[in-house]
């Protein structure tokens, strides 16, 4: 990973919030009606895999995380740490493509 200050900010919400894997996993269930095993949350904290956008904004809304940059993405240093991942031209794609999406985006990432 990159970024590997993502899974330590997940794992540092949840905890503070006093819940354990399982009820992380429950409410995803019960709340949002999405199935995600405890294997998938233990990997996003532990740096082995990032949540897909859904369910990276299902966590910021459950963990009441009103802006990314408090704490889930490190600002790139310089120009040449800020390369576009295929995954990322992939994102834009499909943010382009959903025009009502593009305020909720927004509002998450604190952006104008």
């Amino acid at each position: 990973m990159a970024n590997r200050q993502i899974g330590a900010t997940l794992r540092k919400y949840r905890k503070m919030r006093g819940w354990t894997i399982n009820d992380v996993v429950v409410k995803f269930h019960d709340l949002y009606d999405m199935d995600v095993a405890e294997k998938t949350v233990y990997g996003w904290e532990s740096d082995q895999s990032l949540p897909r956008t859904e369910s990276l904004l299902t966590l910021c809304e459950l963990y009441q995380i009103d802006r990314l940059s408090d704490g889930l993405i490190a600002p790139p240093t310089t120009v040449s740490d800020f390369p576009i991942t295929p995954d990322e031209m992939e994102m834009i794609k499909q943010y382009r493509k959903h025009p009502e999406l593009h305020e909720v985006i927004r509002r998450v990432l604190n952006a104008p």
